[in-house]
């Protein structure tokens, strides 16, 4: 599209400007309309051999919230479609979160291309000169637009790979990690305080991310849980931490390293009040979620199910 527009302008250099910028609109728009179809295509082309190779293309989830099955979560990813909040158990994900910033967060992100070819020109301006600035300003939206494409479809093919291992990692976890003599072990408020630890990692992320979604789904269904008060209260889960015995903290803690990784991010606010659950245990747990958000977004499954295990050790 900016290549196109660049060519009309030269083309019609010298006629009237509503001839001018009527033609370089019109360009404009057809090929802007263009290039998003196949970036759409592109995008969905790469999902779906992500999701081939990793086996999810004949996996469904048939009890799961319809909002979190597999599809869903692909074409979000492959058409850069923010996640629906979630209200599962009464947890708000976005309740420490200021509508104003989220705001301002998205017309920043709207501006970058306009940001980045007004940057580009400046550049031009100062190290190579005025004499060819009016040819070479012209065509610098050209690498600057195909920059931006490929760090979207390099975008959504990461997001698309963290959302299929996160939905495996949660369902190795539901069906082989915590066994039938793990769970003997767990008391019920300790069972409350495992829903606690992924309700609260999932307003720390601040996004109403799937991972956490389907992981706290899926522990909903293996604990036997239909509902719970103030399962996203951080004060209630420091609680909960407290009045437990020893080996089923570390279990808890365990869970709540695990489902801050699954968003393949770490947040400023989980990085100030996490090490209130972690304590003494901090600098290990926080290495563990470092190494796992790293092991999803590179895509080594196998590596990431190594630290997905939950015993009643610290760390």
């Amino acid at each position: 599209s900016a290549a196109g527009s660049v060519i009309t302008e030269v083309y019609f250099e010298g006629a009237d400007w509503w001839i001018l910028y009527g033609w370089v609109g019109a360009v404009t728009a057809i090929l802007t309309g263009a290039e998003f179809v196949v970036l759409f295509l592109v995008s969905i082309r790469a999902v779906f051999f992500i999701a081939r190779i990793t086996g999810h293309n004949k996996l469904h989830m048939q009890q799961a919230n319809p909002g979190v099955q597999i599809p869903n979560l692909l074409a979000r990813a492959a058409l850069e479609i923010p996640d629906p909040v979630r209200h599962v158990l009464g947890i708000d994900p976005l309740s420490r979160v200021s509508r104003r910033k989220m705001i301002l967060i998205g017309l920043l992100y709207k501006l970058k291309v306009f940001a980045s070819n007004v940057l580009g020109k400046l550049i031009l301006k100062r190290f190579i000169g005025k004499g060819v600035l009016r040819v070479s300003a012209a065509w610098i939206s050209v690498p600057i637009t195909g920059f931006w494409n490929a760090f979207v479809v390099w975008k959504v093919a990461r997001e698309a790979r963290l959302r299929l291992f996160g939905n495996l990692l949660a369902n190795y976890m539901v069906n082989d990690v915590i066994t039938e003599d793990k769970l003997n072990r767990l008391s019920p408020r300790a069972r409350i305080a495992c829903i606690r630890a992924v309700g609260n990692s999932v307003v720390l992320t601040q996004n109403a991310h799937p991972n956490m979604i389907i992981l706290m789904i899926q522990l909903c269904k293996l604990l036997k849980i239909t509902r719970g008060e103030n399962l996203d209260s951080w004060e209630h889960f420091l609680a909960d931490l407290d009045a437990v015995e020893a080996h089923e903290r570390f279990f808890i803690l365990d869970l709540l390293s695990i489902s801050t990784a699954f968003d393949g991010k770490l947040s400023r606010l989980e990085r100030k009040t996490l090490p209130e659950a972690f304590q003494e245990h901090t600098e290990i747990y926080f290495k563990r979620i470092a190494q796992l958000r790293d092991l999803m977004v590179n895509g080594r499954l196998y590596r990431a199910r190594e630290l997905c295990q939950l015993d009643f050790e610290p760390g």
